[in-house]
Formats: C-alpha cells, sequence, structure tokens
C-alpha cells in the first residue's frame, strides 16, 4: 500500500438528490427506534466520474495489492468501512477506495477488531508501519506489522497477505496466483533495469546513466505497480538514489 491523497471535493454522482434523499432517509430510519425496514439503497456510487477520480487521484491500482490496470473501469468500487459496518457510508467518498475484483472477493465484509489502516489518512504510515517483503525471484510477497501492537498494522498485514497470496484456503492460493506472477515479472524487471543502471555508472556514459535512471524512475514510482514491494528490495533501499523515487 502506498499514501494516497484524495481530493476534497466529492465526484458529483455522489451527491445527487437520490442519494441525498437516501442519506435523509437512512438518517430518520437509525433515529426511529420503532421502524423495522430500512430505505432502499439507491444504485450509482460506482459511476463514471468516480472512476475517473481513481485514475486521476489513485493512478488506476488496487489500493491493496497495487497491481495497477489500465483504468480505473476494471476494478471494484470498495468501501474502506463495509456496508455491513455502516451503512450511511456507503456514498461517502472518503470511504470509496479502488479494489480489484480478485481482492475484493477475499475482503471480509466486516472491519476486523482494531480496524484497518486508511492510505488516505495521513495519521495511518501505510509505507513506514508495514514491513514489505519478497524471496528470491520476487517470489513469496509478505507483510509483517513493524509494530505488533499496533492492531490497525497487524489487521492490514493479515489483509495484504490474503489478497497476495490467498492465505487460508486452496481456493484464495489459486485465485491469487496471477497477482504473484505479476509481482514476479515486475521484480525481473527491476533487476535488469538496475543492473543496466550499474553498468552505466561503471562505464561513465552520460546518456546510458540518464536512461538507466528513467527507467528504474518508472518502475519504482508510485504510479506503478507494486511499488511499496518493489522500493522494499535491498537493493533498491541500498543503492538507487533518493532522487529516483517521486
Amino acid at each position: 500500500m502506498i499514501r494516497l491523497t484524495r481530493p476534497a471535493a466529492a465526484p458529483a454522482a455522489l451527491s445527487v438528490p437520490a442519494v441525498q434523499r437516501y442519506l435523509t432517509a437512512y438518517a430518520n430510519y437509525q433515529a426511529d427506534s420503532t421502524a423495522t425496514i430500512a430505505p432502499d439503497r439507491p444504485s450509482g456510487y460506482r459511476s463514471s466520474d468516480l472512476l475517473t477520480a481513481f485514475d486521476d487521484h489513485f493512478h488506476a491500482k488496487c489500493y491493496l495489492t497495487e497491481q495497477k490496470f489500465a483504468s480505473s473501469w476494471e476494478m471494484d468500487v470498495d468501501h474502506f468501512v463495509p456496508f455491513a459496518d455502516d451503512p450511511s457510508r456507503v456514498f461517502d467518498w472518503n470511504n470509496l477506495l479502488p479494489i480489484a475484483h480478485k481482492a475484493n472477493l477475499l475482503r471480509d465484509k466486516r472491519l476486523p477488531a482494531g480496524g484497518l489502516l486508511d492510505p488516505c489518512n495521513a495519521t495511518d504510515d501505510v509505507e513506514g508501519e508495514i514491513i514489505y517483503t519478497l524471496a528470491d525471484l520476487g517470489r513469496e510477497p509478505g507483510f509483517k506489522a513493524k509494530d505488533p501492537a499496533n492492531q490497525k498494522a497487524v489487521n492490514t498485514a493479515a489483509l495484504l497477505d490474503k489478497v497476495h497470496n490467498g492465505t487460508g484456503s486452496a481456493t484464495g492460493e489459486a485465485s491469487t496466483r496471477e497477482v504473484r506472477f505479476l509481482i514476479e515479472k515486475r521484480y525481473k524487471e527491476l533487476l535488469l533495469a538496475w543492473g543496466t543502471y550499474k553498468n552505466a555508472l561503471l562505464e561513465n556514459d552520460p546518456q546510458d546513466i540518464a536512461q538507466a535512471e528513467a527507467e528504474l524512475r518508472v518502475l519504482l514510482s508510485r504510479k506503478a505497480s507494486f511499488t511499496m514491494l518493489m522500493r522494499s528490495l535491498p537493493f533498491v533501499r541500498k543503492t538507487i538514489p533518493a532522487h529516483l523515487l517521486d
């Protein structure tokens, strides 16, 4: 997970009259202790302006796996606080995030006790509170809370493990093979680019150095697939200059 910056202005589709009527009706329903039937929920949170906002501000990436898509139209819309926990937030711009369909199927429909790290919350350091690891050749993505006492981080690491590795079921393991394959592929691309960069430095060729740096910037960008896993690699942390990281 990377930090995400959500603009204050919500997509217009989240505040159309039908949505406003529903939110008012739902608030009245909650306030009425005798009410037994919740108001019907309108459709519409998966709108073109919402998906465009995901493209513009969340880089068309699944916020959990960081798999990048051609556009956010290829993903689901996730409610960070699930509908089962708080139906009133179903149209809340601050509660909506892009998620890969397979990751969405694996995510529990209730928040775990203690909650999860929110990539849009400035107080939740999703990049610093999780330790990201990869085994040889980009295999076995791993996730661990830096502080075991931080329950949000512990829960988030467990969720990341689940959506990357399908931990807990044979079906889950099978459904996540594609994302692990793509991680291995990106690792090999990065390793090749790093080797090219090292050779360019040894030869002290300005043109080759500039080209190699451009390739590394793209592969390690926050807009790229699997940013945090790639940035966790020892050769990246110890040898890639800070000016190549956005």
